[in-house]
């Protein structure tokens, strides 16, 4: 056991090679941390208004609530309802019978009972839009029908800033790990530094452990810093608060009533596994390709696909499947993906589904990687 930490003690630290690396992991961490820290320092700072609307939390979103949000007439941006007027407004922009998208309806004719007739009315839209099966919705209807109304107005925009975080510290983190890995197995037959390392004491299947492990604990550790640069300004200058709001808060147009903090791991667990596929994919494709160019270049790709390509959803089942890859699950959007997967009896969400699937495409990976070196190498064991 010894001897196997060293080698992967040994691959852990060739992936750092040269030093230079570092200084790029450094730069990309501060990069995410002020692009998060930056929406602070703007003319009309957010915690300012986050800090105001705290005083709504609690309230119910009743005929009261919106006649007073109506009233207000104060164009301070940090004002009382700043916030509780853009959650309403991502409803009823929607506020049209013949389109999902659209223009607001104005301000003035806001009342309760338009605010959750148009929210129905809405999200059934986007079941229609989506395709989804008798069965599915009357899965989100029973959720809808435990969802007590009016609705306890929670401040949530701390939680909101830190979901927008979640995509595109994906696709960065997904991009450096590409370029980090690209050579783990190419750059030693480019450097004709194969033969040596291969002659391992310890053998060929100690050797490919140790760097499939090391690949996948580089991903894991750089996933996590990548998550804190861009997590940590949010924490600092506006707080966690609305852990505990119910999802739909989050997000209006969503029937979820899940805790926010437990949406929000899930969105982090999406994120580093996604990562620590994207490692082991760009180390079978080193391992395939021997060009170091060519699997960075695979993934690159994949990623610009990932971030700008579109499935129609009538296209159902092969949509359904696009919509599970990493970046796109984290996309940053207020319509929520209701196709659901049915798993063991029980129905389940994209975000419980996906590293389920990341997890067994893990495993065929490194099935695979062992397949393509015992047929490259005479299997030497120690």
């Amino acid at each position: 056991m010894t001897q196997f930490m060293t080698l992967f003690s040994y691959e852990f630290k060739k992936i750092f090679s040269p030093r230079m690396k570092l200084l790029v992991l450094a730069a990309v961490a501060a990069f995410l941390f002020f692009a998060s820290a930056q929406r602070y320092f703007t003319e009309n700072p957010e915690t300012d208004a986050w800090k105001a609307e705290h005083l709504l939390d609690g309230r119910l979103m009743d005929e009261v609530f919106f006649s007073e949000m109506r009233e207000d007439d104060n164009a301070d941006p940090d004002g009382l309802w700043r916030y509780a007027t853009l959650h309403v407004m991502r409803v009823f922009k929607y506020n049209e019978p013949t389109s999902i998208i659209h223009s607001s309806e104005e301000r003035e004719s806001w009342t309760e009972e338009q605010f959750y007739a148009t929210r129905e009315r809405v999200i059934r839209e986007f079941e229609d839009a989506f395709f989804l099966t008798n069965e599915e919705k009357n899965y989100w209807e029973q959720l809808e029908n435990a969802n007590e109304k009016p609705f306890v107005y929670r401040s949530t925009r701390a939680i909101r800033n830190l979901r927008d975080t979640y995509q595109f510290s994906a696709a960065i983190t997904c991009m450096l790990i590409a370029v980090f890995l690209a050579g783990s197995f190419a750059g030693e037959r480019e450097n004709k530094t194969d033969a040596i390392v291969y002659t391992s004491k310890l053998g060929h299947g100690y050797t490919l452990a140790a760097k499939l492990a090391a690949g996948c604990a580089f991903s894991l550790v750089i996933s996590v810093v990548m998550l804190l640069a861009a997590h940590i300004p949010v924490v600092i200058f506006s707080g966690l608060h609305g852990l505990g709001a119910p999802w739909y808060m989050v997000m209006p147009l969503s029937r979820l009533s899940i805790k926010a903090w437990k949406m929000l791991f899930m969105h982090s667990l999406v994120c580093i596994l996604g990562c620590v596929l994207t490692g082991l994919l760009t180390m079978v494709l080193s391992l395939v390709f021997d060009r170091s160019i060519t699997a960075a270049g695979i993934i690159f790709v994949a990623i610009l696909l990932d971030l700008f390509g579109n499935v129609p959803t009538s296209m159902r089942l092969l949509s359904q499947i696009r919509y599970l890859t990493p970046i796109t699950i984290l996309l940053n959007t207020d319509i929520p993906d209701m196709r659901l997967t049915k798993l063991f009896g029980k129905y389940l969400i994209s975000f419980q589904v996906g590293p389920v699937i990341y997890v067994l495409c893990g495993i065929i990976l490194v099935i695979v990687a062992v397949s393509i070196f015992q047929s490259r190498h005479e299997w030497k064991k120690n």
